[in-house]
């Protein structure tokens, strides 16, 4: 144990925070490319929202017999 050298403490630095978060395999630059992305995505996910209409016949399909909605896939179908 005489033979030891003292170790030295050391804390790594720590990263500036700039109030945004870091995701993991996204490199981020100071580009507009995620919000642009981001913005896409937004505009996407609310064209493919349901109406409150929609809603309401999706949950009376899905509540209505399998022989009613055999039937209507059939009339939908052709």
């Amino acid at each position: 144990m005489q033979h030891m050298q003292s170790i030295q403490h050391w804390e790594p630095e720590e990263p500036e925070y700039d109030g945004q978060l870091e995701l993991p395999g996204i490199a981020l630059d100071k580009s507009d490319d995620l919000l642009v992305s981001l913005g896409e995505l937004e505009e996407e996910l609310e064209r493919a929202r349901l109406t409150l209409e929609e809603t309401e016949l999706l949950r009376r399909f899905r509540r209505t017999s399998a022989e009613n909605r055999r039937m209507v896939l059939q009339i939908l179908g052709g």
